[in-house]
């Protein structure tokens, strides 16, 4: 449903309660009207429910911070009136059907809350709900059989989509963050969590490295060979980068046939030494016609030559680029760090 697109997980659970409560409300003051209740302040009790169902529609409408614990706060409610009215209300057959509401609290805990404590809530309402119709029911074994299977049923799938929902949403989260081609980080990626990075990093004293890639001539492969040889190239180029450095750092496809590497370092030549290693790696590739790559590098926590402190992402890749292009001009095939 579009009015649930684009919404975060509270603000979703906030509309959820309201489709919930407002028709809930309705059905439950037409029930506190007209049904009979033996004893007679059961009555009562299902009016109180009519207001506290309004006031949690008002709640979940007026706020986002409709949290778990209030919603599990909530499920619980649920559960206590249910069980009063189908102890209470008359005839005895109607406080059976009310059983049944028990299935709903249990897929609506399943559906918004943790697995543990959705696992306890679908056994708390399926005790409750026996204990109803074992006492109601002319058929109590038949009728709670039926109720088991039901809410065993509906419990287990309402998890299961659950879980398929979340390793849909994870999987999409990860292809958006990930260059299609060659399976490294893109720049979105980048762009999230290089400054986390670079954060951490100033927290122990230590510098985030900034590698820029550049293949030489890459245009020409394309040119000559096409685009399947060129993406054969550039797979490979990943390749060797992902093998050259440590599972600590990010590899990056900026994009086109430009590529970047972010460490972490303790000294400008650490940088240096990984930039050879690149360099080389890319050289010694197997590959047709052979690829070379230029290498232009900067780190943060410094002062640049234009008198600059390197301490964004965005200062530290205008930094490397101006290092990348000293390389390119220089000969090709070279690194250079600012």
């Amino acid at each position: 449903m579009k009015i649930f697109a684009n919404r975060s997980v509270r603000e979703v659970r906030a509309l959820s309660l309201q489709f919930i409560f407002v028709p809930g409300a309705v059905f439950l003051a037409i029930l506190s009207a007209t049904a009979d209740f033996n004893p007679g302040w059961a009555r009562w009790v299902t009016f109180a429910g009519v207001a506290a169902g309004l006031g949690i529609t008002v709640y979940a409408r007026v706020t986002t911070w409709v949290t778990t614990r209030f919603t599990m706060r909530v499920v619980i409610a649920t559960t206590l009136l249910t069980t009063v009215i189908g102890l209470s209300i008359q005839p005895a057959a109607i406080g059976v059907l009310t059983a049944f509401v028990f299935l709903g609290t249990a897929a609506a805990a399943a559906a918004f809350l943790e697995i543990r404590v959705a696992a306890g809530i679908s056994i708390g309402c399926t005790l409750f709900g026996l204990v109803i119709i074992l006492l109601r029911s002319s058929i109590p074994i038949v009728a709670g059989v039926i109720f088991l299977a039901l809410m065993t049923i509906i419990s287990i799938v309402v998890l299961v989509l659950r879980q398929s929902l979340q390793a849909a949403r994870d999987e999409a989260i990860a292809l958006s963050l990930t260059d299609s081609l060659t399976g490294l980080a893109n720049r979105r990626s980048m762009e999230v969590n290089i400054p986390i990075m670079i954060a951490l990093a100033e927290r122990t004293g230590q510098r985030v490295g900034c590698l820029l890639i550049d293949l030489d001539h890459f245009k020409a492969v394309n040119d000559t060979l096409g685009h399947e040889a060129g993406d054969v190239v550039l797979k490979g180029v990943a390749r060797a980068l992902i093998d050259t450095t440590r599972e600590s750092d990010v590899c990056v496809r900026i994009g086109g046939d430009e590529f970047c590497i972010f460490t972490v370092i303790s000294a400008e030549e650490d940088l240096s030494f990984i930039a050879e290693r690149v360099r080389a790696a890319v050289e010694d590739l197997p590959l047709t016609p052979k690829m070379t790559a230029s290498v232009g590098g900067a780190a943060t926590i410094r002062v640049g030559r234009s008198g600059e402190a390197i301490g964004r992402l965005d200062e530290l890749m205008r930094h490397a680029d101006r290092a990348l292009y000293e390389a390119k001009a220089t000969g090709r095939n070279l690194i250079r760090i600012l």
